[in-house]
């Protein structure tokens, strides 16, 4: 995988998060890393994502089973897993024995599954990934006990902010993504 950092307009930025995925359709066309931007991680996290192996029709995404490590669970996007795979994905799953980080590695064919999602001109990333789930090209990259925070909230980046506080000695926020 090439190291490049993109970043684009989406007009569309108040329909749901698949939508400004399909925005960078016509700018990604290899394998490329896709981070939501209110999640925090450690870099090495993603770095250890980046180096998968993925299929032509895959993505993988990074998954905690530690879901007692959440902030706020009720918002999280839950994940049932069965190996490897994921089997379903959504905020209101039931079962469920992970929890998505907010970090894929994804090849170009997210598209067509966002694209074929839509409904009304809308989707979400956990639509395709859904769909990608029903065909087993969902997999899953368990982080282990590496550290992650949803922030949506002041009250959750405070949250976050004593995690990495507590267990970083160097500032997670800016060691680069990118091998020196």
């Amino acid at each position: 995988m090439n190291d490049f950092f993109s970043t684009g307009e989406n007009p569309d930025y108040h329909k749901a998060n698949g939508v400004s995925a399909l925005a960078a359709k016509g700018e990604l066309h290899n394998p490329f890393l896709l981070l939501m931007s209110d999640h925090i991680f450690e870099p090495k996290t993603a770095k250890a994502l980046a180096r998968q192996p993925l299929g032509d029709d895959e993505v993988i995404l990074a998954i905690d089973h530690n879901v007692d490590g959440v902030f706020d669970l009720d918002d999280a996007t839950k994940v049932k897993c069965e190996a490897d795979h994921i089997v379903d994905i959504g905020k209101d799953l039931a079962r469920y024995d992970a929890l998505d980080t907010g970090m894929f590695l994804c090849s170009p064919a997210l598209f067509h599954r966002l694209e074929s999602a839509k409904r009304d001109g809308n989707c979400s990333l956990s639509d395709g990934m859904r769909q990608l789930a029903r065909e087993q090209k969902l997999k899953a990259f368990d982080i282990g006990d590496a550290h992650w925070q949803d922030v949506d909230s002041p009250e959750a980046l405070a949250h976050a902010e004593s995690i990495f506080d507590q267990d970083f000695c160097e500032n997670p926020f800016a060691e680069s993504l990118v091998d020196a």
